[in-house]
């Protein structure tokens, strides 16, 4: 199990496929099938909504966590 596994944590991505800005985020409880977490993701056109966005995250208790692709 990954040692942020059920911690509310979210990560911004830029320019994915048609995105501008891509924010995935866990809010701590949704799992898939095989134990791993769920993310959420919102997608946003200008940086004004995707600050505002983050801003509230952070509010509601989230942690910028990079994603970690090895593992």
């Amino acid at each position: 199990m990954h040692k942020m596994s059920g911690v509310k944590r979210f990560n911004v991505m830029y320019g994915v496929g048609m995105a501008k800005y891509l924010v995935s985020y866990h809010g701590g409880i949704k799992k898939h099938n095989d134990g791993s977490d769920f993310f959420d993701i919102e997608i946003f056109k200008n940086k004004k909504k995707l600050n505002a966005f983050i801003n509230d995250l952070y509010l509601a208790g989230y942690v910028e966590a990079k994603m970690d692709i090895y593992l």
